[in-house]
């Protein structure tokens, strides 16, 4: 299956038309937590914003089957 992985943020949406292959949704989710793990920690260092910031993960369709946001990876315990 076809996943592309659009990211919205503050300045709009980027929309990813290159997508990825994977076998399953769960596996797109957790693709998309990766990134966003590595994006949070670039944005950290920039002193920048997370905040409303997350993958919204489409099928080939064009349907979101996920939502994946950038605060929901990060672990304050």
């Amino acid at each position: 299956m076809r996943f592309y992985f659009d990211l919205l943020s503050e300045q709009g949406r980027d929309v990813d038309h290159e997508g990825m292959d994977l076998p399953s949704i769960e596996a797109a989710r957790t693709e998309a937590e990766r990134s966003a793990r590595e994006m949070v920690a670039e944005i950290i260092l920039h002193e920048d914003r997370v905040d409303g910031m997350r993958f919204e993960i489409r099928s080939e369709a064009g349907l979101t089957v996920a939502v994946v946001k950038f605060r929901d990876v990060i672990n304050l315990d």
